[in-house]
């Protein structure tokens, strides 16, 4: 059970600068205290939850990458790959997708509300879920938001016709 999304289209970026900041927030983000409140996996037991986890991620797993400095790891075990692009005065630009292109949703929205305090604005993740609902989530002024498409238009110009230019002159009609 679950809901498969894809990512077809990304730009992310973090200041350089931020780097240690980000490792702050996630570290408060994967805290026992915010794990059990903001975390919608878990074990049950007797008619409650009797551990919290953040869907589809492992606490310790992320809290190692985190000691670690390793924000490449800790996208990966938020289920997002992280490619580095480049660096240009003084930020750091990613390509970042949901791993092996298409994965379940869990619960990265927690996660990129709480780092949006040092993502760069204008950064966002272009969504499809496998519905075929759109939306984007985008990065501004330290927020996070979700916006959903409302409508999707594609419109051509003029034609422009493409010659094929026959060298063999002996063959005109072929």
């Amino acid at each position: 059970m679950g809901y498969y999304i894809q990512t077809p289209q990304t730009h992310f970026a973090i200041r350089t600068a931020d780097l240690p900041r980000f490792f702050d927030l996630v570290s408060n983000l994967m805290s026992d205290e915010n794990v059990e409140e903001n975390g919608h996996g878990g074990s049950y037991a007797d008619g409650g939850k009797t551990q919290s986890w953040y869907s589809w991620v492992s606490t310790d797993a992320v809290r190692r990458a985190v000691a670690d400095r390793d924000i490449v790891a800790v996208f990966d075990h938020w289920g997002y790959e992280l490619d580095f692009i480049n660096e240009d005065d003084g930020v750091t630009t990613y390509r970042l997708d949901i791993r092996d292109g298409d994965a379940k949703i869990g619960d990265e929205e927690t996660f990129f509300a709480a780092i949006a305090p040092v993502v760069v604005d204008g950064s966002f993740l272009d969504v499809r879920g496998e519905d075929g609902a759109e939306w984007r989530w985008m990065w501004e002024n330290g927020r996070f938001y979700s916006q959903d498409v409302e409508s999707k238009t594609i419109n051509f110009g003029e034609p422009n016709e493409i010659v094929f230019q026959n060298a063999n002159k002996t063959k005109e009609n072929v």
